[in-house]
């Protein structure tokens, strides 16, 4: 990241991105540019796309983060593929939370992490295919206003702008170093996958097992990345293939309920028998 710009509120934002990446010495694949204008917005330069000018910080830096995560997707390097899943590792076990934009998977592994378990992303899960085996992406969490509400160590962190959250376009960008210093689960295969369903948000909070099979269905559904067609199509068989057989021994839960701490404590219940 390019940066120039003598704004604390500035240097946060870019302290928020980089909070929970892994250190590194590679050099630089792809550069990206927050820069504050002489009229006192900011620029937001992202490889090969038009500047965004004229912005607010927070907008500006919710562009960028936008802009590298779509890039890490259409480029995640050889022998890696990325899901759209969360995961959180509860005691020895890898516990993958599917579902859609919106089901709750940043708030429900926040919960998770506050009772003092690791995890592996909140949006992004990476798979390796030749060991079939899921690992973390060093990625903020994004949690809206709502989410936070009955969560009042995280909430308290954001309203002191501790060093790793960021408000920005409606929702909170909360590194996971900024909840706990060793946020990071080790690599393995899951355990359980845990589904979040819209329709089933009604009712009492908790977790139902659920067909194992569904559970490979809808995993494989969640590969993110190149669309099928010519070479693609191999790529894409062959990963498939190796998720389901990644998934052939997983227990499978449905979660039920809108209360995120219930589900969260009865997955570690059930992970922890």
């Amino acid at each position: 990241m390019e940066f120039s710009t003598d704004d604390p509120m500035a240097a946060r934002a870019l302290e928020a991105m980089y909070h929970a990446a892994p250190t590194t010495t590679a050099a630089p694949t792809l550069r990206y540019g927050l820069h504050r204008s002489r009229a006192g917005s900011y620029v937001a330069a992202s490889p090969q796309r038009p500047l965004l000018v004229g912005a607010s910080l927070t907008d500006a830096w919710a562009y960028l983060e936008w802009r590298a995560t779509e890039d890490l997707l259409n480029a995640p390097g050889e022998g890696t593929v990325f899901l759209h899943a969360a995961g959180a590792e509860i005691g020895q076990r890898l516990v993958l939370i599917v579902g859609d934009s919106g089901a709750g998977k940043s708030t429900l592994v926040a919960h998770l992490m506050l009772r003092g378990h690791r995890m592996l992303g909140d949006d992004l899960v990476r798979f390796a295919p030749q060991s079939c085996t899921f690992s973390a992406v060093g990625r903020s969490v994004k949690l809206d206003p709502n989410a936070l509400e009955n969560m009042p160590l995280i909430a308290s962190a954001c309203a002191a702008s501790a060093v790793g959250t960021l408000l920005a376009a409606g929702c909170y960008y909360v590194s996971p170093a900024a909840i706990r210093h060793d946020w990071e689960a080790q690599p393995r295969k899951p355990w359980a996958v845990a589904l979040l369903d819209a329709e089933a948000r009604d009712g009492a909070a908790g977790i139902s097992r659920s067909s194992e099979g569904e559970a490979g269905v809808y995993v494989t559904e969640k590969v993110l990345g190149r669309e099928p067609g010519g070479e693609a199509e191999a790529v894409r068989t062959e990963v498939v293939t190796r998720l389901l057989e990644s998934l052939a021994e997983v227990a499978a839960y449905r979660a039920a309920g809108r209360d995120p701490a219930a589900i969260a404590e009865a997955l570690e219940k059930e992970a922890l028998r």
